[in-house]
């Protein structure tokens, strides 16, 4: 996880009528080629996950029980960086001070695992407009409705609004209230992709964490996609937290390009339920 990354020069972003906003091929693709590499607007953890291994606070790579890892002095919660590197830029990036306080008061919390993921969305997102407005601002602009609060956007809103008392810049947050809240929330419901755990043997795979990528998340679903998500969290080195996009085959110029919402090696019978 490191800079910005935006491999997309062979595709577009054109309107579709039916599909709304998609991705179009902007020459002959050929299979296996790269369509787009990028780097998240934003990732946060999967809360109280019960996989038996721990990640990475910052660039989400598994640590193992060798590992040599530093602890955040602050946060009750166990929570753990790679190097020193990744702690480094965590505290100036995805864990601010504010971050610290909020996800400490997260974990002291009576809310479930579900709505403390949620939960976690919203602190890294409203910590984006800290660290960087104008990803803040493409953040607003993704899918997502027009701010509709139901029963469950209400309770995370009360959540936020006992950290936002924390708040590190001068003034209010421009914008803040429940409506914003909610339309945050169906912009992580429709946009985010889940970072798998390592397989474990016997076990469901599980997810160590979400993010949500500026580019990508104008893929639309086939339930007969051409092209296939890849990511290598585990990796060595910067950009483990990129989404990597090939072509399953070849893809003729001016065809829009799709992804399954689903595992692809799910039968097609179940993709289209």
């Amino acid at each position: 996880m490191e800079g910005d990354t935006v491999k997309i020069s062979e595709v577009r972003i054109a309107e579709i009528q039916g599909r709304g906003r998609a991705l179009v091929a902007t020459q002959h693709i050929q299979a296996g080629q790269i369509l787009l590499q990028e780097t998240p607007l934003l990732i946060y953890p999967q809360s109280n996950s019960s996989i038996p291994i721990s990640f990475c606070a910052h660039c989400f790579t598994s640590l193992t029980p060798t590992s040599s890892f530093l602890s955040c002095p602050s946060c009750t919660q166990p929570l753990n960086f790679c190097s020193t590197q990744c702690q480094s830029k965590a505290l100036t990036s995805s864990h601010t001070q504010w971050v610290c306080k909020s996800l400490n008061i997260l974990c002291s919390s009576s809310l479930d695992p579900e709505t403390q993921t949620q939960a976690c969305f919203l602190i890294a997102a409203y910590n984006l407009a800290i660290v960087s407005p104008s990803k803040f601002q493409f953040l607003l602009l993704l899918q997502g409705n027009d701010g509709t609060v139901d029963s469950q956007a209400h309770v995370l809103h009360s959540f936020m609004l006992s950290v936002i008392s924390f708040w590190p810049v001068q003034g209010p947050l421009l914008g803040f209230s429940s409506e914003l809240t909610a339309s945050l929330l169906s912009k992580d419901k429709q946009n985010a992709f889940g970072l798998m755990a390592p397989v474990q043997q016997g076990a469901e795979r599980q997810v160590r964490a979400y993010a949500i990528y500026a580019q990508a998340s104008f893929f639309n679903h086939d339930c007969l996609p051409n092209a296939c998500r890849f990511d290598y969290v585990d990796k060595p080195g910067d950009h483990n937290t990129d989404i990597i996009i090939r072509a399953l085959h070849e893809i003729q110029e001016g065809s829009e390009i799709c992804l399954s919402y689903f595992p692809v090696n799910w039968p097609y019978a179940e993709r289209q339920k």
